[in-house]
């Protein structure tokens, strides 16, 4: 992927090298973001603290938000 920035600078492309192994072997592009995501170390460095919290049973559990539908309901009340 190559990235610009403004005023003319240009920075150095980024490039990830994926062994052939491992891309012969992924069947779906579920399992290749998933390797992704293992490559990436400030990521997993936050998994990590993540599950660290909830062990330690400092995780907040998730809340669905409940936000009200922007226009009114389409579907009848007396159908």
């Amino acid at each position: 992927m190559r990235m610009g920035i403004w005023h003319g600078l240009r920075m150095k492309p980024e490039t990830v090298e994926i062994p052939t192994p491992m891309l012969s072997s992924v069947e779906t592009l579920d399992e290749l973001q998933d390797w992704l995501t293992a490559q990436n170390p400030k990521m997993i460095a936050e998994l990590r603290a993540a599950r660290r919290e909830d062990r330690a049973g400092k995780f907040k559990p998730w809340k669905p938000r409940h936000l009200p539908c922007p226009g009114k309901s389409k579907i009848s009340a007396h159908t």
